[in-house]
């Protein structure tokens, strides 16, 4: 073998035993609980570790598991490079089994050991995952997607590639155009490249390197984008100039409300809290999206900010998309505020006539401090005693038409809107800054991931799934949205599993019907429901941990999530089973739908979800049939970061010139070696990965953060790393000062500024006073300067401590 040397061999044999014994825990992993155990085991082993993985499909996978784990090994290529600065290490080698050197305390674990930790890791799923970032991140390219260059337009990837020029080492980006041209892309300049997002890849356009098509294109929408813009700033300004109510905290009242609370808060919901106090306290009308998954706790947040609006003698509408769910948030709210004398109460079609419009009186003359309703809180005519706080619960089940009597009626209050799934254009809206927006990633405590299953129609699968909810006691949701064939289907459900308690439950039934079902259903009079997308939103019963979903390719993506979420709200493993009836005659968006929804089975994934919404369902509903034309010339991803820029500059008070939308990049070459070597890190997306993420880095804590980030997982920067960091820096300070280029190799420079100078004058005139022979003034906006450097990381240490000299002005 040629890394594991002949003493090692030696041992091999003689420990194996004790290997076997100190590792029996790799064999009996059956759930998280034993992975923990193993990784307890892993931390706390004495000497070094050595994994030998294959290299196939499985090295990533297992480096992932590991990464995840806290455990980041370094890659080397022979025992004699192991480090004592660092624990875990990995190599490329195929081993039959692990063992133990007891002479060197080296425990070698190979592919094999590791394979039945991956198959029970709840990260890692036998089925084909995709990954959510691959439409966002250049590191989940594959060869030939389409990708653009923001100065030269749409070219498909083709991979990264080393070259080396006289004594410079440089890794590359390879973009083929049209005709066979191609572009090598300095891994520096990544910040010029974005992944194509557009559903249908195929129909990608081509461009040619060097025509003007894509400038024309540019051009075009330079003022659609201009346009879209403004009109975004206009209604975030209409609402700025609104004059709102300035909320008071009364902490000791305050306090006394949360310490009611019956679970313990995660550290994203109090800082989610803080930030809607925050906006409660200043006098602009608060508009601000919480998206946090099913059972996150976005419930707990509405309710703290109702306690503030109405100690504040104000009065609060939630609005939710379904009756269901305002008897849902009617019930828990009476017994989150029960011991407070606070009026709540509930307008949906289960009222009568005559109770709705006691409701509306009361409302009106301030008996009723928070009132609970569907769309009936729209269309109705009421008039509120003194309303402070609106909460919208599931935005995107409400239509058009209703958003704008919100936006008439309620345009002075505060906003609170709460979703598991932010629609496409709320969440354009949030990710360019016009609403706030904040993410409770986190799930409380003992909350396990929904396993979710994609099938073809089975009766046998069916009538296993729903045996093995109610043999433990459970409940089943079953989701068939037509009613008019909803009988034939609980007929012939209750023909193939006679051992089930079936009823049935839909919009169309009697108020008085559907609310009784639904009541036994919670009481677990019975144990299967078959109902339409009535339960999508809110319906809270621990007991149903089992959805089954018939024709799932026919809802959408958001919906899709949102009946998931109605299983899985106790501490037991729930499940989710999207049937369809051919896997072959499903279009290909509803594919996509399905892939996205069990990719993202972990928890958090809403957010996700909606990121993948907007390329599903394509721009045109978020933007318009304008907007969406020019998005699948340049993808949806540019767009977004054009439409980010451009609402910068007007906010600034700026017009976005042609030249402000064209301009070119700042330009670095100081030909040195700056690149993460393949024997740092070997696999290609991970190298494309942490380049783009220098690359883009806004500020150097960012870029010492990567830094950190590479030494934690792959160990000590090479020479050629530390250079890449030391260009990536020279880079932010030169933009930061308006150097519109800068070149230097062993001898010379060049600094060329822009118009948009801001430098320390003072310094400037202090270095060519001081040491004249070394410096020259080429023009009004360069300057040349001379060196003399034994290597390239102190030339570049230097030009960068010049730059920050440069970059402190001088009061």
């Amino acid at each position: 073998m040629k890394i594991i040397n002949n003493n090692i061999l030696k041992n091999k044999s003689a420990d194996n035993f004790k290997y076997q014994r100190l590792l029996s825990i790799f064999y009996n992993i059956k759930n998280q609980k034993n992975i923990n155990k193993l990784m307890s085991f892993l931390y706390s082993f004495s000497g070094k570790i050595i994994f030998s993985l294959k290299k196939e499909e499985s090295l990533k996978k297992i480096l992932n598991f590991l990464i995840r784990n806290k455990i980041y090994p370094k890659y080397i290529k022979k025992t004699t490079d192991i480090s004592m600065k660092v624990n875990y290490f990995y190599m490329i080698e195929e081993l039959q089994n692990g063992f133990l050197d007891k002479k060197n305390n080296l425990l070698y674990i190979c592919t094999r050991d590791l394979l039945p930790v991956l198959i029970n890791d709840k990260n890692t799923s036998e089925k084909k995952k995709i990954n959510v970032l691959k439409k966002s991140n250049l590191s989940q390219l594959i060869l030939n997607d389409p990708i653009i260059h923001i100065e030269h337009g749409v070219g498909r990837y083709q991979g990264l590639t080393m070259i080396k020029t006289a004594s410079i080492q440089s890794e590359y980006l390879i973009i083929s155009y049209a005709e066979g041209d191609k572009l090598y892309v300095p891994v520096s300049y990544l910040h010029l490249i974005s992944p194509y997002n557009k559903t249908s890849i195929e129909n990608a356009p081509l461009h040619k390197l060097g025509g003007d098509d894509w400038n024309k294109e540019k051009n075009k929408i330079r003022k659609t984008i201009y346009d879209h813009a403004a009109q975004l700033l206009q209604i975030y300004a209409i609402r700025a100039s609104k004059k709102g109510f300035a909320f008071k905290k009364y902490q000791e009242k305050y306090e006394y409300f949360c310490n009611d609370c019956a679970f313990k808060t995660t550290e994203d919901q109090n800082k989610v809290m803080k930030l809607v106090l925050k906006d409660m306290s200043e006098s602009i009308p608060m508009d601000r999206l919480i998206c946090g998954d099913v059972g996150f706790g976005k419930t707990e947040i509405a309710m703290r900010a109702s306690f503030v609006a109405v100690s504040n003698n104000k009065q609060v509408a939630i609005l939710v998309p379904t009756t269901l769910l305002a008897q849902q948030h009617y019930k828990n709210f009476k017994i989150r505020f029960s011991n407070w004398p606070v009026i709540i109460n509930i307008m949906s079609r289960f009222q009568t006539k005559k109770e709705q419009n006691l409701i509306l009186t009361n409302t009106q003359n301030g008996k009723i401090n928070i009132l609970i309703g569907t769309h009936k809180l729209l269309f109705k005519k009421i008039e509120w005693h003194n309303l402070g706080l609106l909460i919208i619960d599931e935005e995107h089940r409400f239509g058009v038409s209703h958003k704008e009597i919100i936006k008439k009626i309620y345009s002075n209050v505060d906003i609170l809107t709460l979703t598991a799934t932010p629609i496409p254009r709320t969440l354009n809206m949030a990710m360019t800054g016009i609403k706030d927006l904040s993410i409770i990633e986190k799930p409380p405590a003992e909350r396990l991931a929904i396993k979710t299953f994609i099938q073809e129609y089975n009766p046998l699968l069916i009538r296993k799934t729903i045996l093995r909810e109610i043999s433990r006691g459970g409940q089943v949701y079953y989701i068939y949205n037509k009613v008019k064939n909803i009988i034939n289907i609980a007929e012939k459900l209750s023909i193939l599993i006679p051992e089930a308690d079936i009823k049935i439950g839909h919009g169309k039934m009697k108020n008085i019907h559907l609310k009784k079902v639904m009541n036994e259903f919670c009481n677990n009079m019975f144990n299967v429901l078959i109902c339409t997308t009535i339960i999508e939103s809110g319906v809270d019963i621990p007991r149903a941990n089992t959805i089954i979903i018939e024709n799932s390719d026919h809802f959408g993506l958001s919906q899709l999530h949102q009946l998931r979420g109605r299983v899985g709200r106790s501490n037991r493993q729930a499940y989710a089973l999207f049937i369809v009836n051919n896997f072959n005659k499903i279009t290909s968006d509803a594919k996509k739908r399905l892939e996205a929804i069990s990719s993202v089975d972990n928890f958090g994934g809403g957010f996700s979800l909606s990121n993948q919404d907007i390329e599903i369902r394509g721009v045109g509903e978020i933007l318009g049939k304008e907007q969406s034309g020019h998005i699948k010339n340049i993808g949806f991803s540019l767009y977004m970061k054009l439409l980010n820029n451009t609402i910068k500059l007007l906010k600034s008070g700026k017009v976005l010139s042609e030249n402000e939308f064209l301009k070119k990049s700042l330009e670095i070459e100081l030909h040195a070696s700056s690149l993460l070597p393949d024997n740092y890190i070997v696999d290609v997306n991970t190298r494309l990965f942490f380049y783009r993420n220098i690359s883009n880095a806004k500020n150097e804590k960012q870029i010492e953060e990567i830094k950190c980030e590479l030494i934690n997982q792959f160990g000590k920067l090479p020479d050629f790393a530390k250079n890449l960091i030391l260009i990536s820096k020279i880079r932010l300070i030169a933009k930061k000062i308006g150097i519109q280029s800068i070149k230097s190799n062993n001898k010379i420079g060049v600094i060329e500024f822009n118009n948009k100078i801001s430098i320390n004058v003072e310094y400037l005139l202090k270095i060519f006073k001081e040491e004249p022979s070394k410096w020259k003034m080429e023009s009004s906006k360069k300057i040349k300067f001379i060196l003399n450097f034994e290597n390239d990381y102190l030339r570049l240490k230097w030009i960068m401590n010049l730059l920050r000299n440069l970059s402190f002005k001088s009061f």
